[in-house]
């Protein structure tokens, strides 16, 4: 547990860290999908935030996890990382702008739309949505685009264009109606966004349910970035993560006895599995199909 003291200096830490970057707090707030009055209430000492978004906060930050919670600090100073943020703010900002697996980005017209539009709260509705569905959905970083006409908007993952719209008109519905296109292709493309962070996630959920599947398997026998493209494969021809821990008890078994195969490979063995006609989304999913 945390004393005041503590907090106040984690609090202080987090808002020289987003001033070295230059965003201000409702930037902040957007990109990791919580209020400015959360991020606020953390910068002030009165709160923390929750484990589970200290390293996408350290990410956006450019900082180390132990940086932020005082982990290693010699009394409290900023010393060698203030001057590792002043040198990322070249280089670095443009780094992690190839890493970011979602962004919304717009022309200047509608920008004016994002302000007091209940933005987070949207987001944090649609993140729940898919997470019933079994989609885990990134930080959704927002930004307004120069190059894009005013009235333009692009859903982007990893710099590929997954979606764009020159809107005719533009009300108070807009934003509702780009949340709603943002989840249809988070459905749709799902293998466009999973990135191996992504993938630790669910790991790290699936290993508190399921530890022998996962015990000494991932990252061990499995690396993420195999398991991360295989999972990308599978996804692509129209299969659901949920199948993920069936992804990786297929791959496990299959790398003990061939561990050279390539993640198209194992992809193949794992479609065997799981697109029986006797699956249950198979046999929807042809009914659905029968509709149409």
């Amino acid at each position: 547990m945390y004393n005041a003291n503590e907090m106040k200096l984690f609090g202080s830490r987090l808002s020289v860290c987003r001033q070295n970057r230059n965003m201000t707090q409702e930037e902040l707030a957007y990109r990791l999908g919580i209020t400015a009055q959360a991020l606020s209430k953390w910068e002030r000492g009165v709160g923390l935030p929750d484990v589970s978004m200290l390293a996408d906060l350290a990410r956006l930050l450019e900082v180390s996890t132990d940086y932020l919670l005082g982990i290693g600090q010699n009394g409290g100073g900023l010393g060698e990382d203030n001057e590792r943020l002043q040198l990322q703010e070249g280089p670095g900002r443009f780094l992690m702008n190839g890493l970011e697996s979602l962004e919304v980005q717009f022309g200047a017209k509608i920008v004016p739309l994002f302000v007091d539009n209940k933005f987070v709260e949207k987001v944090m509705t649609l993140r729940k949505e898919l997470g019933s569905e079994g989609y885990l959905l990134p930080i959704v970083r927002i930004r307004d685009h120069s190059l894009l006409e005013e009235q333009e908007y692009m859903i982007v993952a990893h710099t590929n264009v997954l979606y764009s719209e020159r809107l005719e008109t533009l009300d108070e519905n807009t934003v509702d109606k780009m949340i709603h296109k943002l989840g249809e292709c988070v459905r749709e493309n799902y293998h466009e966004i999973l990135n191996p962070d992504l993938i630790k996630s669910y790991v790290d959920y699936l290993r508190d349910k399921y530890p022998a599947l996962l015990d000494g398997v991932v990252p061990e026998k499995i690396p993420y970035s195999l398991l991360t493209e295989t999972a990308r494969q599978v996804v692509c021809h129209g299969n659901s993560i949920i199948y993920l821990p069936k992804m990786i008890e297929v791959m496990d078994c299959a790398l003990r006895d061939e561990p050279a195969l390539t993640a198209g490979q194992l992809a193949d063995r794992i479609r065997k599995v799981i697109e029986r006609e006797d699956n249950m989304y198979v046999i929807l999913g042809k009914r659905r199909e029968g509709k149409h």
